[in-house]
């Protein structure tokens, strides 16, 4: 599974190469100035900022022998991502009985086309994909101690409760977002794990080695955003204010056009917030874009209610959202064709909740229907479409596993009754 794995991303990785040459987001800039001006900035070494999270470009300097972050540099680090994560997903599923069918699940993260298409850019969904798998698998593995007999119990919980709370603050550092995931997980482990206060234990571990690593990005942002506290990044203010605007609510009430330009925003926010090179203004920005979001939804409620509709029905939905008015036929039926590919994966997923019943709505699978309601719920809010859908992709993969477990497993009674 992990040679089908490597083949798959390895040829993904060939083909995008000149796609890797882009820098959308500037990752591969501040991943450059990490390692030409030691400084995580996006301009001048005395101006950083934190208007990106720092993992993603961390690594991309790390993976460079070049120092150039070269697109064959990218493409071999979402190339090993790419593999651990199929793997790490096979040992999930084996974790949580489907040892029989974790080839499938693995198989299904490895040929997901969300994921394949972002291993094409220099983006943080194939890193944030990896360490959401990995933190599920420590957080089941954690499940599994907490109702273990006391000797492993004592022997194994403290450990593991370290290794939840290391992966999921390595995917904060990754995508802020995984912060509401890792509160209601914490909150959660008390209710379900209250014998002997297990749960509150684990969950008490898990807070203070998480707080113990978020220190020291949360200081580093209190000194150079003049004692102003940033927990994840200054994106978010954007982010809420792009999906939260007076032309994307014309837009949807139109309805005229399939695609939103997005330029007419940008262009009035810089004009009404000029940008300049420093790092108060960055922050500045940010809580100027959270100001004009909020002030938006709260003239015009009923849009925005419709707008959270519509943010959801995106993250979720199974086709990719049409990029240009004039689409060519050939990308059309491109996407038309991972439409049927989710189709038929969340109707086995579909069928896999079924099976699973009120299982559904406990540990360890409430860890993975967890960090699904937080990111729709982030994202009901903030800007929403499919990419962002990503790191939910090993939870979907091992649900429609467990549906197509359960039709077979029917099948063979079926055949059994009739024999």
């Amino acid at each position: 599974m992990l040679l089908a794995a490597l083949l798959v991303r390895g040829a993904v990785g060939y083909v995008s190469l000149s796609r890797l040459a882009d820098d959308p987001d500037s990752y591969r800039l501040l991943a450059i100035n990490l390692i030409e001006k030691h400084s995580y900035t996006l301009e001048d070494p005395a101006e950083p900022t934190a208007y990106r999270p720092a993992l993603y470009p961390l690594l991309l300097a790390i993976a460079s022998p070049s120092g150039q972050v070269k697109p064959a540099e990218v493409a071999a680090l979402h190339l090993i991502m790419g593999v651990l994560t199929v793997g790490i997903v096979y040992a999930w599923a084996a974790l949580m009985g489907y040892w029989r069918w974790a080839p499938l699940a693995a198989l299904l993260t490895a040929i997901d086309p969300v994921l394949l298409n972002q291993a094409m850019f220099v983006m943080t969904e194939t890193l944030g994909t990896l360490l959401a798998a990995a933190a599920l698998l420590a957080l089941t593995s954690l499940s599994i101690t907490l109702i273990a007999d006391a000797e492993q119990y004592k022997k194994n919980m403290t450990v593991q409760a370290i290794n939840v709370a290391g992966a999921m603050m390595l995917a904060v550092y990754s995508r802020p977002t995984f912060l509401v995931w890792l509160a209601l997980c914490t909150a959660a482990l008390p209710c379900f794990y209250y014998r002997q206060y297990r749960g509150l234990a684990a969950a008490a571990v898990i807070s203070m080695i998480s707080a113990f690593l978020l220190a020291p990005w949360v200081a580093r942002n209190y000194m150079i955003f003049d004692n102003h506290i940033v927990l994840g990044t200054t994106h978010g203010g954007y982010t809420l204010l792009w999906g939260n605007n007076p032309e994307f609510y014309q837009f949807l009430q139109q309805g005229e056009e399939p695609v939103w330009d997005s330029d007419e925003l940008h262009a009035r926010f810089n004009r009404q917030h000029p940008k300049q090179p420093t790092s108060i203004n960055e922050w500045q920005r940010d809580r100027a874009a959270y100001a004009e979001a909020k002030e938006t939804i709260g003239q015009r409620p009923a849009m925005f209610a419709w707008s959270t509709l519509i943010r959801v029905g995106r993250y979720w939905r199974l086709a990719p959202h049409a990029l240009s008015s004039e689409e060519s036929l050939s990308r059309r039926l491109a996407r038309y064709g991972v439409g049927g590919f989710y189709l038929a994966q969340f109707a086995l997923a579909a069928v896999g909740a079924v099976a699973l019943g009120r299982k559904l709505w406990s540990p360890p699978w409430l860890w993975g229907v967890l960090l699904a309601l937080s990111f729709t719920l982030v994202h009901a809010f903030f800007w929403s479409n499919i990419r962002m859908r990503a790191p939910v992709v090993p939870v979907i993969c091992l649900l429609a596993t467990a549906g197509a477990a359960r039709l077979v497993s029917r099948k063979k009674e079926a055949e059994t009754a009739k024999s």
